[in-house]
């Protein structure tokens, strides 16, 4: 009996003994380069271990500003980059103090901080190339002075430019043929906002430069001088260069009038008003580097527009002809007609309803023009752009249906396809911009780039074209002014559409009368709508010069209280702007 207990505990033993042989045998030997569901490479792992490193360049492509002479995404400056091992070593750190001409103390308190390599940049440091020199020729294992892909100073880290982040699982989505041959790592960063989601498949890096040394487990550098850089990508094609379409001087101005009004919570869009190129793009709260998707991009996100969907009522209005010959309306009603409105503005016709902006008038068009045909408020709204995305899209190589902005929201006029086109009060809450109406900012500045160049809709582009990075400039392809589909305004009613919103501003009583003294005339329309007891959306929307069109502009306030108007403020400000920078570089 204990002959046969022994030799069930021999086979069990001799049994796991052989498991764990055969287990160590798949680690060692068979799945090394791809390890469990995660396909994890031991042999990278095992040599990361035993390397400390920091990246010079994540070999991501490049996004350009429209002149293709300003890098958005970042940019490569000279860097003292300092290894942490340092702290546990003798080393010259007082030659290196006089090069660059700080104390000891602070190099000291900075190495006693790091777990990682990392730029010491006290101050704003700026290395010249004599002092790069002198540093490398020093010698010191662990302290470097190259050039290091850094952030810009300007758009890196807000929402028209995005975020960049690893994300393995959806990597693996997006690129699995990509990973599955070994020219993307696991950990590779993918854009998850913004141009650099939009342009992520011609941004992707494949190519990190990486600086390595390598350590002992107690983390001292195994051999002295033993750093070495790797590089692995052709270089003389890549990393690509995306030319956007923005323009970094209307940026920084359009961010500047945001910051000086201090809007918390709203944006700016404009667009070039003969194309349709996004210029300029500004969403406040700003994204947070650290939680990218917390307040997300409004400019992109529908909203409630308020008196600007009378502009949809008004063409309608125009284009159906039902404004009777010297008709005059009871503006001291609420929009249904049925008691006193908020704002007594007595008997107005047609112009000065629009001027002035009466709910009572465009309510009671937009119930006759229902009554014999249910679809007109959404006919007039896809004339004019706004029940489509307007973001460009189309195939490009093997991509299909290409989208410059992937994070686009969808409008909406009714949220039911039935009940509301029977409702008189649904039909006139529709009609001044309230109820189920929401709009995107950017949708509504590319509805005023579209009346300013007289109907014609187009499709709006972030970038114009994908270059290889050569100094000549060779394209890897390009992105067409493409033609927004549908059928649009008549030409008499643009040109009505015209007049109106040019008298918001210069009529004495017009809701935009405050942007009279501009540099540039403007042409556009107010919008102001509830949201609840407290707060209102106040929206100017625009173009100017208003005879000769060169941007198209939105300026939103989402959290409004009564009393300001940071609005207006703002759009004065741009518009100004923008009329000394044209005056400084005219085009």
């Amino acid at each position: 009996m204990n002959k046969r207990r022994m030799t069930i505990v021999g086979m069990i033993i001799l049994t796991g003994f052989t498991l764990l042989i055969g287990r160590l045998a798949q680690i060692q030997l068979f799945d090394t380069a791809s390890y469990s569901r995660q396909h994890i490479n031991l042999i990278n792992q095992s040599i990361a271990q035993r390397t400390s490193q920091f990246i010079v360049n994540n070999g991501r492509g490049i996004l350009l500003d429209r002149t293709k002479k300003v890098k958005l995404n970042g940019d490569e400056k000279p860097a003292l980059v300092l290894f942490p091992f340092l702290n546990d070593k003798e080393w010259p750190v007082q030659k290196l103090a006089d090069i660059i001409h700080v104390s000891v103390s602070s190099i000291k308190a900075s190495l006693a901080q790091a777990k990682d390599p990392f730029i010491f940049q006290p101050n704003a440091l700026t290395l010249t190339k004599e002092q790069m020199t002198a540093i490398n020729q020093l010698h010191i294992t662990g302290v470097e002075a190259l050039n290091v892909r850094q952030s810009t100073d300007s758009l890196e880290d807000s929402y028209i430019i995005g975020s960049v982040r690893q994300n393995p699982s959806s990597l693996k989505q997006r690129y699995p043929e990509l990973l599955k041959d070994g020219e993307i790592a696991q950990d590779t960063p993918i854009g998850v906002l913004g141009l650099e989601k939009a342009y992520d498949p011609f941004l992707l890096s494949r190519n990190q430069t990486k600086l390595l040394y390598h350590i002992s487990a107690m983390g001292d550098p195994l051999f002295d001088k033993s750093v070495r850089v790797t590089s692995k990508t052709n270089t003389e094609y890549y990393p690509l260069k995306v030319v956007t379409t923005l323009d970094t001087d209307i940026q920084q101005l359009a961010e500047k009038a945001v910051d000086d009004h201090h809007l918390k919570r709203g944006g700016v869009v404009i667009l070039d008003a003969v194309t349709s190129d996004l210029l300029t793009m500004v969403s406040r709260p700003e994204m947070d580097p650290s939680h990218p998707f917390k307040n997300g991009n409004l400019m992109l996100e529908p909203q409630y527009p308020g008196s600007v969907f009378k502009i949809v009522t008004a063409a309608a209005a125009i284009q159906n002809n039902i404004v009777k010959e010297d008709e005059v309306f009871n503006c001291d009603q609420n929009p249904y007609g049925t008691g006193k409105g908020t704002r007594q503005l007595g008997e107005l016709n047609f112009e000065n309803s629009f001027y002035q902006s009466c709910n009572y008038t465009f309510g009671t068009l937009a119930n006759r023009m229902m009554e014999t045909n249910d679809q007109t408020l959404t006919q007039y709204a896809e004339q004019l752009g706004l029940t489509q995305k307007v973001g460009w899209t189309d195939d490009v190589f093997r991509f299909h249906s290409f989208k410059q902005v992937p994070d686009e929201g969808q409008n909406s006029i009714w949220r039911n396809n039935e009940e509301p086109y029977q409702d008189q009060e649904a039909i006139a809450q529709t009609a001044i911009g309230q109820r189920d109406v929401r709009l995107t900012p950017l949708s509504v500045a590319n509805m005023m780039a579209t009346i300013s160049r007289g109907g014609e809709k187009r499709s709006v582009r972030t970038a114009t074209e994908i270059d290889y990075n050569q100094p000549s400039g060779v394209k890897l392809t390009t992105f067409p002014k493409e033609k927004l589909k549908g059928k649009s305004l008549d030409s008499y009613t643009i040109m009505r559409l015209k007049s109106l919103l040019r008298g918001v501003v210069e009529n004495e009583k017009g809701t935009g009368h405050r942007l009279a003294d501009t540099q540039y005339p403007v042409a556009g329309k107010s919008g102001t709508a509830e949201t609840d007891k407290d707060h209102t959306n106040e929206w100017f929307a625009g173009y100017f010069p208003a005879d000769n069109p060169k941007y198209a502009m939105v300026v939103v306030d989402l959290d409004q209280h009564p009393g300001e108007h940071k609005t207006y403020d703002i759009y004065h400000d741009i518009v100004d702007g923008l009329y000394t920078l044209d005056q400084k570089s005219p085009s």
